[in-house]
């Protein structure tokens, strides 16, 4: 009754233990079987399963992570070195929470960019290693503590303004109080921060804000410059160079300006510009620049974030509409306001069919565009037509403009064309025309078959397509663009296959053979026909007539290794045959058959450089061939 008394304590239900004192040894019985279903297990198996079944259930689940950080304050100081702010020092608390019941934890709190002066928990030092750039607290304390870090980083400055940067661990909230000593006001930005806030404590600009929970810390502070204090400002003395660059295209007139400023014995927070009437200014580019205003009068404000000395370039693009069918314009020139001295360069290109001239000039002198300063030759790829100098603010060079009409040029070529026509007795023809074809964004080739052909079959690239018909009678074969090889288009084969029925050789032997090529739409810089003549036949000496000269053997004036022939199934090829196999444009599971061509008998050549698209014909008498 021992165990029964364990099953009682352990709060098995009592109808389970009514059921294992009812449960008699199985009796071996003819023909008795188990349910499947049913499974009999002993009671020491039964009380070895629930005590490991309860142990797993009172086992407290692990944490998903080994610690977390809820919160993260940072509060810092810049320091001025020189008069320049050269490093900040910061005193950070962050709020660490363990979440391990035993061993070690390793939490990165820094990135190792800056310099750590101090890490304490409850005052006492703690140990910090550097791992995969951070610095990395390790410890063994459990629970929730804080952990005070002392350290500095550094302040780069440019242009006016000066910044501080730094990655920032992972923290539920994040918050920055930083302090600058200035005795001016200070313009404060702070990247992604939710929310921002600065104001004046003593002789520091202090900024409070409120930054997402990862990422980087980037603070940044410049001078805040008013108004009316730059415009009391002592003039400084500055001199000007301007480099213009005028493109003109179809409808649009562009300008790009660059103005090279020396400013000598003050620095100048403010430049002012007078822009060509008419022009609309499209951007302005420069260091240190804070904002830009393009006044209803032409009149061009650029404000700086520094006291820009010495040397100072900026950069601005314009552009207006000019008509299309040419007239007169004038360059556009960029005047500086307020400076010494200012001469300056103009280039003129064009980016279109325009003929560009230039007009009467005032105070400007044209010069040799080699001539020309690298700020303006060196910003285009496009020739410069025009090239004027001038030393006052007061020049102007008129343009005169001319629209041409664009022609046409040759897009496709047929780099070689190779005939071959197999002639019977009883009078029928079978041709095969093979074409090197150079394309660059002609859909069809276009040929003229001769009366009565019939067409048999046409490939493009060695694959078998299916043309088609234009209502004038012509036959279309969709072509495909040629690849680029070696800097060169690639020329791929289309070769047709026609039969016609002609005449059959009189009963006499004696007759005249006349036949015609077909016709296409581009030009074919060398044509070479061969005429397979029963072997019986005796042609009549100077009786050949036509277009093509006849000559003993077959040349080639095309030059080798000049063009690159595809002699494969290109993918063009393969995937238009596809596109023509899936509209139907082949019949409902029709596929163009391949012909070849029986050549057997008496050559008979004929070649020709050089056909524009003329009827190319062949005739010549013969005699002595009998029908069998």
């Amino acid at each position: 009754m021992s165990r029964l008394r364990l099953l009682a304590q352990i709060g098995v239900p009592s109808v389970v233990i009514l059921a294992l004192l009812t449960a008699a040894p199985p009796r071996a019985k003819a023909n008795f079987q188990d349910p499947p279903e049913r499974v009999v297990i002993g009671l020491d198996q039964f009380l070895d399963m629930y005590e490991k079944a309860k142990a797993k259930a009172d086992q407290p689940e692990a944490p998903p992570r080994t610690h977390a950080l809820s919160s993260a304050a940072y509060e810092g100081e810049v320091l001025i070195q020189d008069g320049e702010p050269r490093f900040a020092r910061f005193n950070a608390k962050l709020r660490v929470e363990v979440l391990l019941d035993k061993g070690w934890a390793r939490i990165p709190v820094l990135p190792a960019t800056v310099a750590l002066h101090a890490a304490k928990v409850n005052g006492k030092e703690v140990a910090m290693v550097i791992e995969d750039g951070f610095y990395t607290l390790i410890t063994e304390q459990k629970g929730a503590f804080d952990l005070n870090l002392d350290f500095g980083a550094s302040v780069s400055t440019a242009n006016g303004q000066s910044s501080i940067a730094f990655e920032l661990a992972g923290s539920g909230a994040t918050t920055l109080r930083l302090k600058v000593p200035a005795n001016e006001d200070l313009d404060f930005a702070v990247a992604n921060a939710h929310l921002q806030s600065d104001q004046v404590v003593g002789n520091f600009r202090q900024v409070e804000a409120t930054l997402p929970s990862t990422g980087t810390m980037l603070v940044s502070w410049q001078r805040e410059i008013p108004v009316e204090a730059a415009a009391a400002k002592q003039q400084s003395q500055v001199y000007a160079e301007v480099y213009t660059l005028v493109g003109i295209s179809d409808g649009l007139m562009r300008a790009t300006t660059t103005i090279e400023h020396t400013i000598l014995f003050a620095g100048k927070e403010k430049l002012e510009f007078k822009v060509p009437k008419g022009m609309t200014l499209v951007d302005v580019q420069g260091a240190g620049l804070r904002d830009w205003n393009h006044k209803d009068d032409g009149t061009l404000e650029v404000l700086l974030n520094y006291a820009a000395e010495g040397n100072y370039t900026l950069t601005m693009t314009t552009e207006r509409v000019v008509s299309t069918t040419g007239g007169d314009l004038s360059a556009p020139i960029v005047q500086p306001i307020g400076v010494e001295r200012a001469k300056g360069w103009v280039g003129v290109e064009s980016r279109g069919n325009l003929e560009i001239q230039g007009g009467d000039v005032v105070q400007a002198t044209p010069v040799d565009v080699r001539s020309l300063p690298a700020a303006i030759l060196g910003i285009t790829e496009q020739p410069v037509l025009l090239g004027y100098k001038y030393l006052t603010g007061e020049a102007s060079v008129p343009l005169k403009i001319q629209q041409h009409d664009d022609v046409d040029v040759l897009v496709t070529l047929l780099d070689e064309t190779r005939a071959r026509t197999m002639w019977t007795p009883e009078g029928r023809r079978l041709t095969s025309v093979v074409y090197q074809v150079r394309n660059n964004r002609k859909q069809f080739l276009r040929l003229s078959l001769p009366d009565q052909a019939e067409l048999w079959s046409a490939s493009v690239g060695g694959r078998a397509v299916q043309p088609a018909s234009a209502p004038d009678g012509q036959i279309l074969i969709p072509l495909v663009r040629s690849q680029a090889t070696g800097g060169a288009l690639a020329a791929f084969e289309v070769e047709v296959v026609y039969v016609e029925n002609g005449t059959p050789v009189p009963e006499s032997g004696k007759g005249t053979f006349v036949a015609t090529l077909p016709t296409p739409d581009v030009p074919s810089t060398y044509v070479a026909w061969t005429v397979y003549a029963p072997g019986d036949t005796k042609i009549k000496r100077r009786s050949y007539a036509g277009n093509l000269a006849h000559v003993d053997y077959l040349s080639n004036p095309i030059p080798t290794g000049t063009v690159a022939y595809i002699e494969t199934v290109t993918p063009e090829v393969q995937q238009q045959a596809n596109v023509q196999a899936g509209g139907g444009g082949m019949g409902e599971g029709a596929v163009p058959v391949p012909v070849s061509l029986p050549l057997q008998g008496k050559e008979v050549n004929f070649e020709k450089l050089i056909a524009l698209g003329e009827t190319l014909e062949v005739s010549f008498e013969y005699k002595g061939l009998k029908r069998k």
